[in-house]
């Protein structure tokens, strides 16, 4: 009798040792990135699926933080599908599809760089849309085929004031993403298409940083928020942001390309390295 209650001795020691192991796992910052990338990846897939791009047969490609050398953005695109909210905003029948990429995490960290306002990727985002009116009409676009930039702006001020800001608990009357200024090129050559738009703005938008709120959500890809002592939540700060917008006749759905960034440069190595590289083709 004796060695058997040796060996259950040994299996208690072991499995005190496994529990110990993984409460300390989940204190430590690396187990906010785990689950971030975890959650995260297995999501996406779940709404690819159901996205714009699997009802059409399009292939809509945009390289994540992975293809740089850089520690820079989170490694792979998520995808994001909501119909219902966007055609509730504009009070019209769309869908929407949402390619998106933040700031990465570091090891030794429980924020990613979203949250960091030291960062250079603070605060920033880049991606795609893919807008499909239900009624045929060119989203985007007047008639004569000139850009609508009341429905162009519609897509990331309600991606980033509700599907981001609101969702980390900002209160909705403060939610903020004003264009100050823009500056607009017609028939601009990118990711293998002519006649882009390029919509190049200076904003007022809301930071993300703010007291931690509880189990949001949100925080389950972001991290935990960062906010400094005498700091306001969601204070107000000005963003740059560069779009690409173009109407395919072959998928009637309207395209966007996106990044916005506090800092300047970030969007220029972001356009250069990774936005422009894009693929959007229709499967055979």
């Amino acid at each position: 009798m004796k060695p058997k209650k040796n060996w259950k001795s040994r299996l208690g020691l072991i499995v005190v040792i496994i529990i110990a192991l993984c409460v300390l796992f989940l204190k430590v910052p690396l187990y906010y990135q785990a689950r971030s990338y975890l959650t995260m990846y297995a999501y996406s897939k779940y709404e690819n699926k159901n996205s714009l791009m699997a009802k059409q047969g399009i292939t809509f490609t945009i390289p994540g933080g992975s293809s740089t050398k850089e520690k820079d953005w989170y490694p792979f695109t998520m995808v994001f599908n909501d119909d219902t909210g966007i055609s509730s905003f504009l009070g019209r029948e769309l869908s929407l599809t949402v390619l998106y990429n933040f700031g990465s995490f570091s090891w030794n960290q429980s924020s990613s760089d979203f949250f960091q306002d030291d960062s250079p990727y603070f605060a920033s985002f880049y991606g795609g849309y893919l807008v499909k009116d239900k009624t045929g009409k060119k989203f985007g676009f007047l008639e004569q085929g000139d850009p609508n930039l009341d429905e162009i702006f519609s897509i990331p001020q309600y991606d980033y004031k509700h599907l981001v800001i609101e969702s980390l608990g900002c209160p909705s009357e403060k939610l903020t993403m004003d264009v100050l200024s823009y500056n607009l090129k017609k028939n601009v050559q990118y990711a293998g298409y002519h006649d882009w738009v390029q919509i190049d703005s200076f904003m007022q938008v809301n930071s993300p940083n703010h007291k931690y709120r509880g189990d949001r959500r949100a925080y389950i890809q972001f991290g935990n928020p960062l906010k400094k002592l005498n700091q306001e939540d969601f204070r107000l700060i000005t963003a740059y942001g560069r779009l690409y917008v173009r109407y395919f006749p072959e998928f009637q759905d309207t395209v966007f390309l996106y990044v916005m960034s506090p800092d300047s440069s970030t969007i220029q190595d972001c356009d250069n390295n990774i936005l422009s590289k894009t693929t959007i083709t229709k499967n055979t």
